[in-house]
């Protein structure tokens, strides 16, 4: 069983990487203008300035970019990402599919007694946790082997996203200096991303948990991993995480959909993108109203102190879900309503 488990995993796998790549390919991408050793060494020596007057020790800054070089492929990763044509049903194909619910629920049953601890702490439900992880690294399998500073040190170069990885380099070398990972452990996504969690630099210093008491190791230690999540997911500013609350569901739209469609979008929004693709918020009765059900034709539940909005990830003739306050913490972590919608249904999913 375990063994097919995984095959099926794999098999996955090579389909995703194949059904990306005819569309990364598609995206006219062309091999990056490298610098020349001047003007790489004339910026990097810029930048050891600016990491020494932010405060981090001149020993960590000359130490970890003395021998760091710029990678065309990692600036091919950032500048070729395939185009937005996936659908959600392709997505959730790939990304909720039964080796991650069968791996999650084997580990909310293994670490049970852990999560019960950190959740408890926190006040989120553990299957949120598990989920998180789930798609964020498959529950800690694929982290990811790249070094960190050598990363956001390219990206940081690189125009397209200059001042958000300056913001991840400097954050990287305060880890470093801090000494909350020790040298030559700092390594992750192409993007920058950590551990299991898959943390950027500055989300990690923000939110990174030592539950354990050992130092914060979000690459080996679940107690780590699963408090940094639960951290990260309830302490965002004017966002509180709704521990007798659910994600969302998803839900059947009424007839006249077209016609109301329109009038239910938010004026004025504010946030990331999806954060601004939510509906305005109604109550939970006045969407019953409205005409909305369950995916199942059963009555919506009734609970008019939750705020609620309507998302259609894929526009009005695509699937609709009603989500409530903690839908936004999860697009914190990911500002995509795919993700979001992919680690709630996920973590109903692995709780079943």
């Amino acid at each position: 069983m375990i063994v097919l488990v995984f095959l099926n995993m794999f098999l996955r796998f090579i389909l995703i990487i194949t059904f990306i790549s005819f569309k990364l390919f598609a995206t006219n991408c062309e091999k990056p203008k490298m610098p020349t050793q001047t003007e790489w060494n004339s910026w990097l020596n810029k930048i050891k300035f600016e990491a020494i007057q932010k405060g981090i020790s001149e020993k960590i800054v000359l130490e970890n970019l003395k021998n760091v070089k710029p990678q065309s492929k990692i600036i091919m990763r950032d500048r070729c990402q395939p185009e937005s044509t996936i659908t959600l049903n392709e997505y959730l194909y790939y990304r909720v599919d039964k080796s991650r619910i069968i791996a999650g629920k084997n580990m909310l049953e293994t670490h049970k007694e852990l999560l019960k601890e950190i959740s408890d702490y926190f006040n989120i439900q553990p299957r949120f946790i598990i989920s998180i992880l789930g798609m964020e690294s498959f529950y800690g399998r694929n982290q990811g082997k790249i070094n960190t500073i050598e990363a956001v040190t390219t990206l940081a170069f690189d125009r397209r996203r200059s001042d958000f990885y300056k913001k991840q380099l400097f954050a990287a070398l305060e880890i470093l200096d801090k000494n909350l990972v020790p040298k030559g452990k700092l390594i992750g996504s192409w993007g920058g991303a950590v551990g299991m969690t898959q943390m950027i630099p500055t989300t990690f210093l923000e939110t990174a948990y030592d539950w354990d008491g050992n130092g914060i190791d979000i690459w080996n230690s679940y107690a780590d991993a699963f408090a940094s999540t639960a951290n990260y997911l309830t302490s965002l500013d004017n966002n509180p995480w709704y521990s007798d609350s659910t994600w969302g569901r998803e839900v059947l739209p009424p007839d006249n959909i077209s016609a109301i469609y329109k009038s239910l979008k938010q004026t004025n929004p504010k946030g990331c993108g999806a954060v601004k693709r939510r509906s305005k918020s109604l109550s939970l009765s006045e969407w019953s109203k409205l005409g909305f059900t369950k995916i199942n034709g059963d009555p919506l539940p009734i609970r008019d102190d939750l705020e609620a909005r309507l998302i259609a990830p894929d526009g009005i003739d695509g699937r609709m879900f009603i989500v409530y306050p903690n839908y936004k913490n999860i697009l914190y972590y990911n500002c995509s309503s795919y993700y979001a919608v992919s680690v709630g249904l996920l973590s109903d999913k692995i709780s079943n």
